[in-house]
């Protein structure tokens, strides 16, 4: 079920110079003024370079799946405010027909051209990486929904699980 439009004026993504895909975002994101999709073209060499050789028809800057486990697909996306330059990485859940509601946005533009995101399987194991200190408990974790795994080139992974318990994701840094 499509969520209501939230943003305009973003169309499709462009993956090459050539290729377009919108990975059905050009019907959720129709709407907020200044913001567009980062596209393929605005990543650095060596992150295009990779993207298109083992992703050439994924849309690296949009996730479309059910994030929460409730049988509505919802979204994840990298925006870039036009004025700004800004860059955030945003999850939209959409619980019901026409609604939407923004569940986590971060702002990432220090890590920009060199982002990518992908959906994870739900019962895929995920562990953090024994890089990260803490007295939490880091055993291995079983998505119970589909994941969103952010890959930072060259600087680490991190998977966003979504807690049913808590309502709202979690983060899972998977590599450093």
């Amino acid at each position: 079920m499509p969520c209501r439009p939230v943003f305009r004026d973003i169309s499709s993504v462009a993956l090459s110079g050539s290729v377009q895909q919108s990975n059905g975002i050009d019907k959720i994101l129709p709407g907020l003024p200044g913001f567009q999709v980062l596209t393929v073209l605005e990543r650095d060499v060596e992150a295009r370079t990779f993207i298109l050789a083992h992703f050439p028809k994924h849309n690296p800057s949009v996730a479309h799946a059910d994030f929460d486990g409730d049988g509505r697909l919802d979204f994840a996306v990298l925006l870039r405010d036009n004025k700004s330059g800004i860059v955030k990485f945003v999850i939209l859940l959409c619980p019901q027909m026409g609604d939407r509601k923004k569940a986590h946005a971060e702002e990432i533009t220090s890590y920009a051209g060199g982002v990518c995101i992908r959906p994870i399987p739900a019962g895929q194991r995920v562990s953090h990486t024994e890089a990260v200190e803490s007295k939490d408990d880091f055993s291995p974790v079983r998505l119970r929904s589909i994941g969103i795994e952010v890959t930072y080139f060259g600087q680490g992974k991190v998977v966003y699980s979504w807690n049913a318990t808590h309502k709202k994701f979690k983060t899972i840094q998977t590599e450093d």
